[in-house]
């Protein structure tokens, strides 16, 4: 992530700005809305993105069946209705609007959105973004090459009707389609080819903004309406001005000169914040979990009952509040607060049986067990976080809290840039680390899979036999229901809270600055803001 000085880029879109006496007012049509972003926009090639930059251009200028609102709600976006699946919850028919149009005014159609699964999948393309099409009927075999990519599970029935079939029922899948399924336009990849999505002259546009003035190594960008957008009449904020900004302090700063509209910031600064602009800051619960990921090749860091010891030691609401005091709150489990409620109404965590408690008695107790097993008095090892103020602080943390434990253990912490703590992981070059995870839908199984086998951050492949098999059960949607389903991810949650396959910390908060003088831009708990439904008051 590139750093930024507190210098603001001038936006100018070919405007003429008037100067001295009889300067014009700026109409809301002219208006540049001023943000900033953590990241570059490396791709908009909806089958290429996999950083956090590009989601968020994507969910800008791309829609796909449905889409989220400004309140994370699912709502049809390219399909014409929330459609209910037949053949037992594993076949979606979809409608598409005969207004839906590319940014150069091509009709979007069902063929495009066939052509897109089947690029994403087949195997010459490498997607990364592959396994989220996963549970399309024939995926696996297509994804390794034994079948055509027409065999997939997603075929058109004309220009405007489009079937997705799934090898099995998904309960959340309404959230797939709306984040995960985007369409291509098939005539200018086949312009195009690799270009397709690379910079602002090879990209396109079905959603409320198209992408202008970017490539991959820029620091700024900015967004402008689609005029071609089926709903560009409800679309206020007509340019957006992106920055890339490298630290919070930086963000901070830029909102309080009044540089920008918009920015998210963490850390101490939130405090800083709820002092300066307290009608401008928007605190929300986030669906991100932070966790200490553990080595199950070092034999040390593969004990359970240091592990239980360091957990143990570990005061979540003390963590929280205290050291991060940014509005993230203690972990409950490895499933977020405020994501799943189960049959009677309550979150999913009241049912988690085994608590993530602060116990110094017991952490000293494990870690006499743990020298034990270990055969050795003192103990040490490693804890690698990301170099940022919050996880630093949350390192240092731990290393105190494991000092209360015994003068015997010894945390040491190392903070690495995220793109190396990564690496690290997953070369299996650490002990012990610190790592957050966020979904794009509601279901605590994204979570779960951390410790299963099929879990992509699953480092070092932890497992358990039990565990497991609660996981091959939760995944058996054919012979339970949502209420079943839902305790059986509760048992799940609380048997990893007694076997630390991973050690929940804490939920993160998404904390931003909004200038007041917008309004209808929001944080949702899964996803990201969409500024189509922004206006200035």
């Amino acid at each position: 992530m590139k750093k930024q000085s507190l210098a603001v880029v001038t936006l100018a879109l070919g405007l003429l700005v008037l100067s001295g006496c009889g300067k014009k007012q700026t109409s809301n049509q002219d208006k540049v809305f001023k943000t900033t972003a953590q990241a570059n926009v490396i791709t908009v090639d909806p089958n290429r993105a996999t950083d956090v930059g590009s989601y968020l251009a994507i969910n800008q200028v791309l829609e796909g069946l449905y889409k989220q609102n400004n309140q994370g709600k699912i709502v049809p976006s390219v399909a014409t209705k929330i459609v209910k699946p037949t053949n037992h919850g594993k076949t979606y028919t979809f409608t598409l609007r005969k207004t839906a149009k590319w940014n150069d005014g091509k009709r979007v159609t069902a063929y495009d959105f066939v052509n897109s699964a089947r690029r994403q999948v087949e195997p010459k393309t490498k997607s990364q973004r592959a396994g989220h099409l996963s549970d399309l009927v024939n995926y696996t075999k297509v994804n390794t090459g034994k079948l055509t990519p027409k065999r997939l599970g997603i075929k058109a029935l004309g220009n405007d009707k489009l079937q997705i079939n799934l090898s099995h029922a998904i309960p959340y899948y309404n959230y797939v389609i709306a984040t995960q399924i985007y369409p291509i336009e098939t005539s200018a990849l086949a312009k195009w080819g690799n270009q397709y999505g690379q910079d602002s002259s090879h990209a396109v546009s079905d959603g409320a903004y198209q992408i202008r003035n970017w490539n991959s190594s820029k620091d700024t960008w900015n967004l402008v309406t689609n005029p071609k957008y089926y709903d560009a009449k409800r679309v206020a904020i007509k340019r957006i001005h992106f920055q890339v900004v490298g630290s919070p302090q930086t963000s901070f700063k830029l909102f309080q000169s009044g540089s920008v509209d918009e920015t998210q910031i963490s850390g101490s600064w939130v405090n800083d914040a709820r002092k300066q602009f307290k009608n401008e800051l928007k605190i929300r619960q986030y669906g991100q979990l932070a966790f200490i990921p553990w080595n199950n090749y070092d034999k040390t860091t593969r004990n359970l009952n240091l592990r239980r010891a360091i957990s143990y030691a570990i005061n979540r609401k003390q963590l929280a509040k205290h050291v991060l005091n940014d509005g993230s709150t203690p972990a409950q489990s490895v499933v977020p607060e405020g994501e799943v409620k189960d049959a009677s109404g309550k979150d999913f965590n009241a049912g988690v049986t085994h608590k993530l408690t602060y116990n110094l008695a017991a952490a000293k107790k494990y870690f006499a067990r743990a020298q034990q097993q270990l055969g050795r008095k003192k103990i040490s090892f490693q804890l690698i976080s990301a170099d940022t103020d919050a996880y630093k602080a949350v390192a240092e943390y731990i290393q105190a809290q494991s000092k209360k434990i015994s003068p015997d253990l010894n945390v040491s912490v190392r903070s690495l840039p995220l793109q190396q703590e990564i690496s690290n992981f997953s070369n299996h070059n650490f002990q012990a680390g610190t790592l957050g995870w966020s979904t794009d839908f509601p279901d605590p199984i994204d979570y779960l899979n951390l410790a299963s086998k099929a879990g992509v951050i699953n480092f070092t492949k932890w497992t358990n036999p039990k565990y497991q098999a609660l996981i091959d059960q939760i995944n058996d949607t054919k012979n339970q229901t949502p209420a079943q389903r839902i305790k059986l991810q509760q048992r799940a949650a609380s048997l990893l809270n007694q076997l630390q396959g991973i050690t929940p910390l804490y939920q993160y908060s998404s904390v931003h600055l909004l200038s007041n003088k917008v309004k209808g831009i929001d944080y949702p708990l899964i996803g990201y803001q969409k500024y189509e439904y922004g206006s200035w008051k």
